[in-house]
């Protein structure tokens, strides 16, 4: 479990009526030049609604075709990592517990270059992918 020096709370919406198979994430001011500790995505399971906004979650089915792309800088250094390898917190009656995230190791992520690629277009649109950022400056 990363130690909490920061976080920030993330949406990357994919709108009414999508058929994109790419979706850019936000500029982020707050983490611009931020050491980032590690990304946490957060699946229908865990939240209701999307913290930023109370919008409605992307499904699981969606999540479970979600990959993730970062850049830092112009280095490609996160190439298509299953988004779902970013959920850290399992919520069933047999498994209720919460395994530690990927260490990313303090880096300097260019979030309007970084994306979420799906394998094929969205079953649900209207929602929104959840994402926490740990970080520190």
């Amino acid at each position: 479990m990363p130690v909490i020096n920061r976080f920030e709370s993330v949406e990357v919406l994919i709108p009414s009526g999508s058929t994109n198979t790419r979706y850019y994430l936000p500029n982020l001011p707050n983490l611009s030049g931020a050491l980032i500790s590690a990304i946490q995505v957060y699946t229908p399971g865990t939240l209701s609604a999307s913290p930023n906004t109370g919008s409605t979650m992307v499904t699981e089915a969606d999540l479970k075709k979600s990959f993730i792309t970062l850049y830092s800088g112009d280095l490609q250094l996160i190439y298509n990592a299953p988004l779902l390898a970013f959920s850290n917190i399992i919520n069933s009656a047999s498994n209720p517990y919460t395994n530690s995230l990927p260490d990313i190791n303090n880096m300097i992520i260019s979030w309007t270059k970084s994306f979420i690629s799906l394998a094929s277009a969205p079953a649900t649109t209207n929602c929104v992918y959840a994402l926490g950022v740990y970080y520190k400056l």
